[in-house]
Formats: C-alpha cells, sequence, structure tokens
C-alpha cells in the first residue's frame, strides 16, 4: 500500500541527506514538484520557475509592464521509502545526517508499504543521511541515502529501500585462542596496539609520557600460540616532558613509517616515529566528533594498507546523539588525513548497569580495517561490583562481541553487523580488552588477529596484563 504525505516545512532549515546522483542504492535527481517526474537538460535552466505555476507568479501593471516576479525561495524533496511491511505501524520517520542535527518526520499511519514524502527545505549543500522508519512496536527500518545540493525552486527526488537491522552471515570463522599473560610486560594501561611487522607492534598506554608509545615484541607459532612478550619504551616517550596525552588508539602506516595515536584528552589524532618524536602528521578530525561525554572519545583507531583508509569511532555516542539509543559515527579518513566516509552503528544493549560497582565500562574500544573494506567492532561490557577483593573476583565479568559491518556495499542507514566472534573473561581471568589489530598469516592460512588488555596497572590484583590470539578464516 502506497501512502503520500506533504509536509510544509518551508524555509525552516532541515539538514538532510551526501552529493552524487547514485549511492550505495539510493537514487537522486531533480523532478518536477507536481507529478516527480525528472526534470530534464540542464536543472539551473529547466527548473520549476518555468515549469510549475505553483512555484512562480508575475505581477503586471495595467499597461501589461511587468512588475515584478515571485519565484519560490524552498528547494523540495520527494522521498520514497520503499520496502517497509505493509503492517508495520511506522509513525515516523527519522532522518539522521552524518553530520549536522536530526530531524523527526511524523507519520499518522496504521499501514505502511511504500511512502512517499514531500518536505519544502531550505537551499542547502546535505551531506549524506540515513532514514530510519521507526514502527510503533520498536522495529526499524533504514536506508542510506545520497546527497545533493538543493536548488530554490527545483524539487529533489530520491528513492531508496528500507532494510532490517539482520544482516547476512559474514563468512568469517574465528577460532579465539586461550589468553596468554604477559609476564615480562609491567603493569600498565594498555588501550591500544598496531602490527609493525615481524615480532613488533606498536602499543599505547594512557600513563606513559608524550605519545605514550611502547614496543612490544610478541612472538607466535604456527598454530597461533603466544610466545614470551618484550617491552620497550623508546626513548623519546621515556624522556618526554609534559603532561601525558591520554593515548588509547594506536595505527602503523607502512607506508610512511609513521605511528598514528588517538588522544581522549585532546580528541585528536596525530603522527609519531617509530622512536615516539611527533612527526607534524595529524588526521583533520571533524569538530562535531569532539563533542564528547566525558572520557569516553576516540579509543580506537586502525589503518588498512589495501584500502588507505584510518577508522575511528567515540567509545560512548556523542552529545548531541541522545535523539537514538546507543548510536556511534564511524568516521574513515584517507591517507592524507582528510575525512572520507561516515557511518552510523548502534551498539547492543548493556547486560547490567554502574549500580554497585567500583568500576563498569560499556562501549567501542576498538575497530580493525580489513582488506575488503569491511570493518571489525568490538562491543564490551565490563563490570566489577563492589565488595571485598574475593567479592569482585567472583562478580566481575568482562563481555566481549566482535561484530563486521560493510561501509562499502551496506546500503541501510544503520550499518546491519555480522557477529564473528564472543566470549566472556572473569573470575581468575579477567581481562579488559581494549586494543585489537591483524598480525600475520599462519602456514594454514589463518589470519592473527591480536587483542591486548589494559589491567589499569593490575587493579589491585584484581588482573594481569593479557594479549590474545583469535584465528580468523573466511
Amino acid at each position: 500500500m502506497k501512502r503520500t504525505f506533504f509536509l510544509t516545512a518551508g524555509l525552516a532549515a532541515c539538514t538532510i541527506l551526501a552529493c552524487k546522483a547514485q549511492t550505495q542504492g539510493s537514487v537522486h535527481e531533480p523532478v518536477r514538484f507536481e507529478d516527480g517526474t525528472p526534470v530534464a537538460g540542464d536543472p539551473a535552466a529547466d527548473s520549476l520557475f518555468a515549469q510549475d505555476r505553483f512555484l512562480t507568479d508575475t505581477t503586471l501593471t495595467e499597461k501589461g509592464d511587468t512588475l515584478f516576479t515571485i519565484r519560490h525561495a524552498s528547494a523540495y524533496v520527494r522521498l520514497q521509502l520503499e520496502g517497509l511491511p505493509a503492517d508495520a505501524g511506522i509513525d515516523k520517520i527519522l532522518l539522521v545526517p552524518m553530520q549536522g542535527a536530526p530531524e523527526t518526520v511524523p507519520v499518522t499511519v496504521s499501514e505502511a508499504g511504500d511512502l512517499t514524502l514531500w518536505m519544502a527545505k531550505e537551499p542547502a549543500v546535505l551531506p549524506a543521511t540515513a532514514a530510519i522508519a521507526q514502527a510503533t512496536d520498536g522495529r526499524i527500518w533504514s536506508a542510506r541515502l545520497a546527497g545533493a545540493t538543493l536548488q530554490p525552486g527545483i524539487a529533489h527526488r530520491w528513492d531508496a529501500t528500507c532494510l532490517t537491522s539482520e544482516a547476512p552471515e559474514s563468512g568469517i570463522q574465528a577460532t579465539p585462542l586461550p589468553q596468554t599473560t604477559m609476564l615480562e610486560v609491567e603493569p600498565g594501561e594498555y588501550s591500544g596496539i598496531t602490527w609493525i611487522g615481524g615480532n613488533q607492534y606498536g602499543v599505547v598506554s594512557d600513563n606513559l609520557k608524550g605519545a605514550g608509545i611502547a614496543r612490544f615484541s610478541i612472538p607466535i607459532d604456527k598454530h597461533g600460540n603466544v610466545g614470551t612478550v618484550k617491552m620497550e619504551v623508546p626513548a623519546a616517550v621515556a624522556t618526554a616532558e609534559g603532561k601525558k596525552r591520554d593515548t588509547e588508539g594506536i595505527a602503523y602506516v607502512a607506508s610512511t613509517n609513521t605511528l598514528y595515536t588517538t588522544s581522549e584528552k585532546n580528541q585528536d589524532i596525530r603522527g609519531y616515529d617509530l622512536l615516539g618524536v611527533e612527526t607534524g602528521a595529524k588526521l583533520d578530525v571533524p569538530a562535531d566528533l569532539k563533542a564528547i561525554q566525558d572520557n569516553r572519545g576516540f579509543e580506537s583507531l586502525s589503518y588498512n594498507a589495501s584500502t588507505g583508509l584510518f577508522w575511528t569511532t567515540t567509545e560512548a555516542p556523542l552529545k548531541a546523539d541522545t535523539f537514538f539509543p546507543r548510536l556511534h559515527r564511524l568516521q574513515s579518513f584517507t591517507t592524507d588525513g582528510k575525512p572520507a566516509g561516515r557511518f552510523l552503528y548502534q551498539i547492543g544493549e548493556p547486560s547490567q548497569t554502574s549500580e554497585n560497582t567500583v568500576a563498569y565500562v560499556f562501549g567501542i574500544p576498538a575497530l580493525t580495517a580489513l582488506d575488503d573494506g569491511r570493518v571489525l567492532v568490538v562491543e564490551r561490557e565490563v563490570y566489577v561490583p563492589k565488595g571485598s577483593l574475593w567479592e569482585k573476583i567472583q562478580g566481575a565479568f568482562t563481555d566481549i562481541n566482535i561484530y563486521v559491518v560493510d561501509p562499502v556495499h551496506d546500503t541501510a542507514g544503520i550499518l546491519r553487523k555480522s557477529l564473528v566472534c564472543h566470549f566472556t573473561t572473569g573470575a581468575m581471568n579477567l581481562a579488559n580488552f581494549e586494543g585489537m589489530c591483524l598480525g600475520p598469516t599462519l602456514p594454514d592460512g589463518s589470519r592473527c588477529l591480536l587483542m591486548i588488555a589494559d589491567s589499569q596497572k593490575g587493579s589491585g590484583g584484581l588482573t594481569q596484563e593479557y594479549v590474545k590470539v583469535i584465528l580468523l578464516r573466511d
């Protein structure tokens, strides 16, 4: 069943929708307002000014001279959403730009089917947008819409198919191996890891000076088992002056031999050489990503040489994103540091709350970019109850879910995610895994995915320094 709704938004600024004629399944083109048919020729010349009497009017003098011409200053949007079940009971459409404030469009219907909406908009360059259809029973469907430059007097049409949150199978087989205690590594706050090559890894710690960078040697045998881990702090880090940057994530770019780290304190991303000396390289972080909840900023950073993209996100949703539950924004950057694509991601529901705890953390601590353009996302929940050390040990747990998303091919407005791996730690092996990276490929073709834990300097005997290998196979 098709329903059409006309919304009179006038000249109100509603930032929606990125700027290609066709992006990931949604189609955009200028159309006539009255019937939605495409505008032929040059949209600027063959516009609704000349075609639609409702958008332009001329006032004449008694002698027949033109006194003035009125032209409508608004642009128009025709949004058609397909793929919605006829019995869904859609009550609103949420338009969430990748950058900018969301807009809620009420749709009072008991039956959905395909929806067509007309809206008047202020002319503007509009970024990519998620159209999220919400049903009265809580179910959602979404589509990613291409963007455009909206022009006054011209209508723009978007046709998009909404998808449920269910994702196809990942095709990735994951085998978690037992975590390894790093006995020769001093207690710290190791929250990020990246593979440099061979047995060498770059690691960041919250409590190291300057760049917060350490070098780890992590030997891995042909079965994925980890040997004795050694640690070295580069001279420039050990002798650095000034306050710590609260570094959380790290990524290595082999082409420039540069380590990039995220600072949760400054919410920036800077480059360093392998000795820990700042190079001056930076990623151009969009301003809206700096409006974080306290101490819940950039925990993650990953770079993939095959795609030439960095990826990051904030540990918790931005302050401005409370309009939708548990919504994160995944941001990519090109090798030259410029912002690239942005995508919405919804983390799952937590099992606990921070009530009656000495430590509770819930969010996204790590991402890993894969060679085919997909991205692994870690959802982590850490729970430590109040009580004696024994009560904490008995009741504490960490729950880890690793999902994969496909920003290259997914046309949903909120990225659909497939579970790759799930494991928990607790009792005598509690580990707060915060860092993750790809490592070497084993003789049998398995790719090593390494995770490193932040023990908070041992947490008073509650935990230790751990590294864990997960074997990945297609």
